[in-house]
């Protein structure tokens, strides 16, 4: 019998993978932007969150879903380029106080030079 937890996980990962993939249908170019937004922050080394990204992304570029900037913070996590360091209470009406995760860029391993 599969682990639950492992199923809903796929099944998140999937749904995020499905959202990224309509966020670059002709003339949505949000995730591209976000992507750009996210990956300066990261170079930036200091914790930042989704509102971060977000106000980094130009006014002029909106997403086709509300999903398309928690699909790319998924994925980046995801991959191990981004790790959870705190975690915040939304300002914004629309997320109604909810909690949110603190980001900061995944630390590189450290070479062993032994061998």
């Amino acid at each position: 019998m599969a682990d639950q937890l492992a199923l809903g996980f796929a099944d998140r990962h999937a749904g995020q993978e499905a959202n990224l993939a309509a966020a670059v249908a002709v003339n949505r170019n949000y995730r591209a932007a976000a992507e750009a937004a996210l990956a300066a922050l990261v170079r930036e080394g200091r914790p930042f969150t989704a509102e971060d990204v977000r106000n980094a992304v130009p006014d002029s570029v909106e997403p086709h879903s509300p999903n398309v900037l928690p699909s790319v913070l998924g994925t980046w996590a995801a991959r191990r380029l981004i790790v959870p360091c705190g975690e915040y209470r939304s300002r914004r009406r629309s997320r109604r106080a909810s909690r949110n995760r603190v980001w900061i860029a995944c630390p590189s391993p450290v070479m062993d030079r032994s061998t």
